[in-house]
């Protein structure tokens, strides 16, 4: 495993970057340049060619750097530095709001070779970029353009005039130098391409001119101080920079595999650690088949592209062999055990990450919590079943509960074994009320069980409702007869059983369970204290077989204890039947179903024996 020696601060603030009111206006400095040509030559050029510059006409200056620029061997195109077949600069366009402008943009610009048309059209390309460019909107999409630029600079300098190169280049180093506009917390992925990647590839390309190479400490200290405060200590992004994991881990990776050729281009060995670390969690990231947790499903070609070419540059022999088992061409046979556990929770990040194991069919459970929003994805391999934010309402008495001011999810508990993943959060809805929310993902069962527990210090009359927003593609069946749901895609992924209601519709008054708006909605009413689960079986192997499930008596001292005290299920698929129990009072010995219980939450599997196992006990 990797050192761990290196752990960042735990508070919430991250590299403050000033806003600025005024009005930028771009300096244009090709003209300084081409006046000042003896003043802008160094090293690496040799002192007979920089000789040669400082003596020739502006027009021979140019002619000397461009055949410079064609016959210099140390250069690599950024698709051979990462052993891609295409730009490795899509891995951050996928989300641009002008996503297939941008790729497009990309594609022109890298898709030139041993075409003249081609070459044509790239350079009336950067002619109109350089026209119309302005660095008074700076965002995610200009930085791929700006990117796009600089490396073509490198690669058409003999097919463009020396007026637009060198205009193109001060542009560039413009944008690079004008991050104080950006803020990192509000434009997490600009802020790194333009303050970090863009001054590395310039200082990289054009390490003989002094306006480029000192670019170099801007983009090795923003990059070092950047990917140090945006992680965990183990590679985990906030759970507010999830939705850019794959666009930030692309540009990571990119200006790692610059570093990887200039030694003098290297972050410091904080960066370096969090960055190895973050490829481990791009493995625990990653659905089955591509693409990573919470991110647009239509990007998994690029992001499968992304995490092997990252786990082939900087990975261990661990995350190597996760990859091939997720997103590898062939079913692999494991040689050894994986070094790492497939799940993670990080409660600074406020991400949680429940996982059955590594592969392509694997069952997933994202879920982050942070500024008073609980989200989650659910997926099984590649299918997504659930993505987005889970919403709630509660009634105190037929009224919503006010709160004037909103507050966090907070971590309750972790854990994590060799049979389930279980993460709880809590968060106050009112001054007398609060919700505890679980998560519990079976690794070898094969199912998952979100549950509300509501409290509340006065005696009231409770209804609480969640709802859980479905994955693109999904449809839902419901049954005639009972409140079991199906959902399919189209054959079938799911079966979902409200366990607080009773099995048969008829004579259930407690609540409902249905769809609205593509969001399962389940409504449930208790008195003081509820327990609302939801048990959602993953098997679709299973979807053919019968289902049940009981709300069984809870014994307290020979007595029966309400349902606002403690709850007890029995749940049956085919031959195999579990046991969750939940206290809402204070924990005390009960019996169900024969098992004594002394704990707060626990779920078991009865084995063909009779002997319930217990998979989790929370006490």
């Amino acid at each position: 495993m990797r050192p761990t020696d290196f752990i960042p601060s735990k508070d919430c603030e991250m590299m403050s970057s000033t806003t600025s009111t005024k009005q930028y206006t771009p300096i244009s400095k090709h003209k300084t340049i081409l006046q000042g040509l003896s003043t802008e030559w160094q090293k690496p050029l040799s002192k007979n060619t920089i000789a040669q510059l400082k003596q020739a006409t502006e027009a021979g200056a140019w002619d000397i750097w461009m055949k410079h620029l064609v016959s210099r061997k140390r250069f690599s195109s950024l698709s051979q530095l990462l052993g891609t077949s295409t730009s490795p600069l899509i891995w951050s366009a996928n989300t641009s709001l002008q996503r297939d402008e941008t790729l497009c943009f990309i594609e022109q610009l890298t898709d030139h070779a041993h075409s003249e048309k081609k070459v044509a059209a790239s350079k009336e390309l950067l002619n109109e970029w350089a026209t119309t460019h302005t660095t008074n909107v700076l965002d995610a999409t200009v930085a791929i353009q700006n990117l796009a630029c600089a490396w073509s600079l490198a690669e058409l300098s003999n097919a463009i005039g020396a007026d637009l190169w060198w205009a193109i280049l001060d542009q560039l180093v413009n944008s690079a130098t004008d991050t104080l506009q950006l803020d990192i917390q509000q434009q997490p992925l600009a802020a790194n391409l333009l303050g970090g990647e863009l001054p590395l590839v310039l200082a990289y390309l054009f390490p003989e001119l002094k306006s480029t190479s000192e670019l170099s400490n801007q983009a090795i200290d923003f990059l070092s101080e950047a990917v140090v405060e945006m992680l965990d200590g183990e590679g985990m992004p906030k759970a507010c920079y999830l939705p850019f994991f794959g666009p930030l881990l692309g540009c990571w990776t990119r200006c790692r595999a610059i570093m990887e050729q200039q030694n003098k281009l290297l972050w410091n060995d904080a960066a370096e650690n969090q960055y190895r670390w973050l490829i481990t969690q791009a493995v625990r990231m990653s659905r089955g088949g591509g693409g990573f947790a919470f991110a647009m499903s239509e990007n998994l070609k690029s992001d499968r592209d992304l995490l092997i070419s990252a786990v082939a540059l900087s990975g261990n022999k661990s995350d190597r062999q996760a990859a091939r088992a997720i997103v590898g061409r062939k079913k692999q046979r494991a040689k050894r055990s994986i070094a790492f556990d497939p799940s993670y929770h990080s409660e600074w990040a406020g991400v949680g990450l429940l996982r059955s194991k590594f592969s392509k069919k694997s069952r997933q459970l994202g879920v982050t919590y942070e500024n008073g929003e609980n989200r989650l994805e659910l997926s099984h391999g590649n299918q997504i079943l659930f993505s987005g934010e889970i919403s709630t309402q509660t009634l105190l008495n037929g009224k919503t509960i006010n709160q004037p001011t909103p507050t966090d999810w907070e971590q309750v508990a972790w854990e994590s074994n060799a049979d389930v993943d279980y993460l709880e959060i809590e968060k106050d809805i009112g001054e007398q009320t609060k919700i505890q929310r679980s998560f519990l993902l079976s690794r070898s069962d094969h199912f998952l069980v979100i549950a509300d527990a509501i409290f509340c210090n006065q005696d009231s009359a409770l209804q609480h409702r969640i709802e859980l927003p479905l994955g693109e593609g999904v449809t839902v069946d419901s049954q005639e007869d009972t409140w079991e749901l199906m959902l399919k895609s189209p054959n079938a992924l799911a079966r979902i059983l409200p366990l607080g209601l009773a099995e048969w519709r008829t004579g259930c008054r407690n609540g409902k369970l249905g769809v609205k708006r593509r969001l399962i909605s389940l409504e449930q009413t208790g008195y003081a204290r509820a327990f609302v689960p939801l048990f959602i079986d993953l098997s679709p192997k299973r979807a053919g077989r019968q289902i049940t499930w009981r709300q069984l008596a809870i014994g307290e001292n020979r007595q029966n204890m309400p349902f606002n005290v403690a709850a007890g299920f029995r749940v049956q698929v085919g031959q195999k039947q579990w046991l969750i129990y939940r206290s809402l009072d204070r924990v005390i010995p009960r019996t169900v179903l024969g098992q004594n219980l002394l704990c707060e939450y626990h779920v078991s599997r009865f084995q063909s024996t009779g002997i319930a196992k217990p998979l989790l006990e929370v006490q």
